[in-house]
């Protein structure tokens, strides 16, 4: 093509030319990159979607065999557990007399090489009695459950960390929900120890269905011919009756036992089975909504813990259902039916005492939810919540309120919270310190005295929690706080206690107090079968909560000791020509403002 005179050749200029300055000497344009190779970091080819790892296949195999190998060490333990009590124990005997099938599933009898292996080991070697071999081989399984139930929760918390599909997720929850099914079932029909509660329980359902009694106002001893009467020592007949809503839950279950002494054992296990499968399924939920990646691990140190399923199913206890009524109040709390929630903590309360203390908190809760509302509902909603309560604590007392009344609700308020006896406690053990103490610490050590340190630090907390607690997740956080202050400062103390701590713990996704609460557990486990040696030792506290705490200090020393050293390090400086980067998430800088 000919071109017109003067005009300038443009094919010999690039295409933006026409849009843009002349570009400086020496430098690039945009049409012609030039591929530079990055100093600090090689550029690796793209990983194709086949070829990249699938961490939720990987956490699933882990879970299962992880699951089998905690069901053979359940398994395990069944002939320790039948020989840890004696042969006169009344449950053994009623278990036995209903499942005759059961020593076929002891190795004992199954694999008596395994038996001459182990009778080698002198520590282990298997005795009759409930002493010896038995009880230190039993200690010996369960701590390695205790490790496989950590394990496990360590996986998890690490899995979620990828990026799950909503399958892998499903997959995962429905095959942990399994195993913890398989190893309810497992404690259901194992041989029983710590089983005396249950036949309380029975007792009182027999008080009301059989005797016609209240059993606020009359005392066991009464009743010596009561068939349960058998399977709890003269020391329990005792303790204070629980709460009215648990006496109406024990009513159905001795009407459905009849005269059946396994039957009994058997629907309470079944009970605490329901429960504490339900409790697993609250805790997946309720941490996917505060903290998702901790779901998992908080569930499996829940549904897997041994110490849980012993205490919940094998021996079950009432603390399981406060756990379930709590767990529920939390959830309704966060799908925003604060009345509800409210209600079912009452219950919890009219379960268990100890739980009023934490009334308060989630009175916060309902104080923040009323502030959303105008004048005139508020004065209606506050109406309701005034009416619903009332109600349920008559509901609750009217039954048992003839002959016990106000005086007798208040004596039962102050055995629970200003108790005249240590047993098992920190308490317990200073008290039974072979040296004589100075006077002010001999005046301390008294129960009613060593109280006034539960009362200064619960109060503390709640204090703090009441100021700083406006959503669930800090409600949650102080209300485990106080029930581990609890559990570690009352003058009394059982295993079971460490239930409701527990399970508040992992709802609260705070490591630091899961820490707390997971080494408790294992003083908890650790207690349990020292009972098993007798008489136990009575500075036994010590070791099952004093170590525990000693050692969460510790570990919060060095961590926070590590944490601060590794952040004072100086950052090496860049290569020359390379542009600095940031180590890991820093603090932004300050805007300017304007002049």
């Amino acid at each position: 093509m000919q071109q017109r005179p003067g005009s300038k050749d443009r094919s010999f200029y690039p295409p933006r030319s026409r849009r843009t300055q002349p570009a400086l000497p020496g430098a690039t344009l945009p049409t012609a990159p030039v591929p530079v190779r990055s100093q600090q970091y090689p550029i690796e080819p793209p990983t194709s979607p086949d070829r990249r790892p699938n961490y939720g296949r990987r956490a699933l195999l882990a879970f299962i065999g992880l699951g089998l190998l905690l069901e053979v060490l359940l398994l395990a333990t069944y002939p320790l557990l039948a020989e840890a009590t004696s042969r006169e124990d009344a449950a053994k005997q009623a278990l036995l007399g209903l499942l005759p099938w059961l020593p076929h599933l002891y190795w004992t009898t199954t694999m008596p090489a395994l038996v001459q292996l182990v009778a080698h080991i002198p520590a282990f070697a298997l005795s009759n009695g409930g002493a010896g071999g038995n009880v230190n081989l039993l200690l010996l399984l369960s701590a390695l459950a205790f490790v496989i139930t950590l394990i496990a929760g360590r996986i998890g918390s690490r899995v979620l960390r990828e990026r799950l599909s909503r399958t892998d997720n499903s997959v995962l929850f429905s095959t942990i929900i399994v195993l913890t099914a398989i190893f309810a079932l497992t404690y259901l029909f194992a041989p029983p120890i710590l089983s005396q509660d249950m036949f309380l329980y029975g007792i009182y359902g027999h008080l009301v269905t059989v005797y016609h009694v209240n059993p606020y106002v009359v005392s066991l001893i009464a009743f010596p011919h009561e068939p349960l009467q058998k399977g709890i020592s003269g020391g329990a007949q005792s303790v204070m009756a629980p709460g009215p809503v648990w006496m109406d839950l024990c009513i159905p279950i001795v009407l459905l036992a009849r005269d059946s002494i396994a039957n009994v054992l058997l629907l309470f296990r079944g009970l605490g089975l329901v429960a504490h499968l339900i409790n697993t399924v609250l805790i997946w939920i309720i941490v996917a909504k505060l903290k998702p990646e901790m779901r998992i691990s908080g569930t499996l140190l829940y549904g897997w813990n041994p110490l849980v399923l012993l205490l919940s199913i094998n021996g079950m206890h009432l603390d399981v259902i406060v756990v379930l009524f709590i767990l529920l109040a939390i959830l309704f709390f966060q799908r925003k039916s604060p009345i509800l929630g409210w209600v079912l903590m009452l219950l919890a309360v009219l379960i268990n005492m100890l739980i009023l203390l934490l009334l308060p908190l989630f009175f916060c809760l309902l104080l923040k939810e009323a502030r959303t509302l105008s004048s005139g509902r508020r004065a209606f909603w506050w109406l309701s919540v005034a009416g619903e309560s009332v109600l349920v604590i008559l509901l609750a007392y009217a039954p048992y309120w003839s002959g016990w009344g106000l005086a007798g609700l208040f004596t039962s308020m102050q055995h629970v919270f200003l108790q005249d006896n240590a047993v098992n406690s920190l308490d317990a053990a200073l008290i039974n310190l072979p040296v004589t103490l100075p006077p002010v610490f001999a005046w301390l050590i008294v129960p009613h005295h060593w109280t006034i340190i539960a009362v200064v630090v619960v109060g503390s907390l709640l204090l703090l929690g009441c100021w700083l607690a406006d959503t669930v997740e800090l409600v949650v956080l102080f209300s485990s706080w106080v029930s581990l202050a609890l559990l570690a400062l009352m003058p009394t103390y059982w295993p079971w206690y460490v239930l409701v701590p527990l399970a508040l713990s992992l709802c609260s996704v705070g490591g630091r107090t899961i820490l707390l609460a997971m080494l408790l557990t294992a003083g908890a486990l650790l207690s349990c079968y020292f009972w098993l040696f007798q008489p136990s030792w009575p500075g036994l506290a010590l070791m099952t909560i004093g170590l525990p705490v000693l050692a969460w200090g510790w570990i919060l020393f060095f961590s926070t000791t590590w944490e601060m050293t590794r952040s004072r390090e100086p950052i090496p400086e860049p290569a020359q020509g390379a542009k600095p980067t940031r180590r890991g998430l820093s603090r932004p800088s300050w805007p300017r403002r304007g002049r």
